[in-house]
């Protein structure tokens, strides 16, 4: 767009004699009825974001919601020294309703243009300024070409996640054997150590038993702990927490639909976003919902729902995650960030789901909290700050 010279917008350039002739036969309301008819969506604004014409196309897609999340996308600094701002293409914006609908995804482009000598004047706008005073921006509906590439990466995301569960597991299974083996060899060892200050020759057969069983036993710990897989380096990158949680969801889905659990799903729509480790934070939001569906399973006569909001506030993204489900008991607010501890069955699940959640949220400098206040079920409160911090 920004190299066409034969526009009806008043961009520079000189249309050759027939466009010329063609403009002086054919009224304004010509161009303005063909570009009506359009099926790309096209509007005009100016430098304050106030929108000086829309075509019928634009129409059918502007709902308020996308007016928001389209103001805050691409006209972020209209306002200011608009004749520095350059033509931009193909910026993707989503909008997401929540419970109203599924998502959509748009490409946007757009070319500053000068207002005519005559309409600046008439608008209020200095007839002799010298830059462009307007934003044209056509947008495209890529939403059917999204959900294709949604659905790749959702079986590529799946298959990831399977491996990474494979990983967990075999990491938490070695550190609980680590644990349960440090508490004995730590008697064994300060037994050692208190006959050695007493100086007792009585039975030495029994010293050198425990002495032997320590060093066995630090080296049988030291031969686990190199055995405990290693999470493999990420670097961090801006992160949109609705589309983390819009994953997760999708992940869980079937879960769901078997569980016969209702979904309030509330995004705010222009969330910015935040600095972190992607697949972490995934990994965050899953064990918190998972841990919810299984208190929820857990109900059989209960209503089972989810609730998931997320919002800014104090320059922090929060999400809330409630559910339904039995609860957790008062005194046990603190305990359960402890490892190893879990209030579910031990032959399934070793206690470190929820030590996980707390290092993510520590790497990013943000505070979880369960609510002292929900009567019935869960409530989680995770705050992560918007402006950059070292993840490392």
């Amino acid at each position: 767009m920004a190299n066409n010279d034969h526009n009806i917008f008043g961009c520079p350039g000189s249309p050759p004699p027939e466009a010329q002739s063609a403009t002086e036969i054919l009224p304004p309301w010509v161009f303005a009825k063909v570009v009506d008819q359009l099926t790309t969506a096209v509007c005009i604004m100016n430098a304050d974001a106030r929108m000086l014409y829309v075509n019928r196309a634009f129409t059918d897609i502007a709902s308020s919601q996308f007016l928001d999340v389209l103001r805050e996308t691409i006209s972020e600094g209209l306002s200011r020294n608009a004749h520095e701002e350059q033509p931009f293409c193909d910026r993707e914006i989503s909008v997401d309703p929540g419970n109203q609908g599924e998502p959509r995804w748009f490409s946007c482009s757009g070319v500053w243009f000068c207002e005519p000598e005559d309409t600046a004047v008439h608008c209020g706008h200095c007839a002799h300024s010298t830059g462009p005073t307007c934003l044209l921006v056509m947008i495209n509906d890529i939403t059917a070409l999204k959900r294709q590439q949604e659905a790749v990466g959702m079986n590529a995301m799946r298959a990831l996640l399977a491996e990474q569960e494979r990983v967990r597991s075999m990491r938490e299974a070695l550190q609980a054997v680590i644990f349960q083996m440090q508490g004995p060899l730590n008697l064994i060892g300060a037994a050692s150590d208190l006959l050695a200050r007493r100086n007792s020759q009585s039975d030495p057969a029994l010293r050198q038993a425990l002495h032997s069983a320590t060093t066995v036993g630090r080296e049988a710990l030291e031969r686990l702990r190199t055995l405990v897989p290693q999470v493999p380096p990420e670097a961090a990158a801006p992160v949109n927490v609705n589309q983390l949680l819009r994953e997760v969801l999708e992940l869980d889905k079937q879960r769901l639909l078997a569980g016969g659990m209702i979904v309030d799903w509330r995004p705010t729509p222009t969330l910015p976003a935040i600095t972190a480790r992607a697949s972490r934070l995934r990994g965050m939001f899953k064990q918190l919902l998972d841990n919810a569906l299984d208190a929820m399973e857990s109900n059989r006569h209960e209503l089972r729902e989810l609730r998931i909001v997320t919002g800014l506030e104090d320059h922090t993204v929060f999400v809330m995650i409630e559910d339904s489900g039995p609860g957790v008991p008062q005194h046990l607010h603190w305990q359960i960030f402890e490892p190893f501890f879990t209030t579910k069955r031990a032959a399934t699940h070793v206690g470190l789901g929820l030590t996980m959640v707390q290092e993510v949220v520590n790497e990013q400098r943000g505070v979880i909290r369960l609510d002292p206040d929900c009567i019935t079920g869960c409530r989680w409160r995770i705050s992560l700050p918007i402006r950059h911090v070292d993840v490392a």
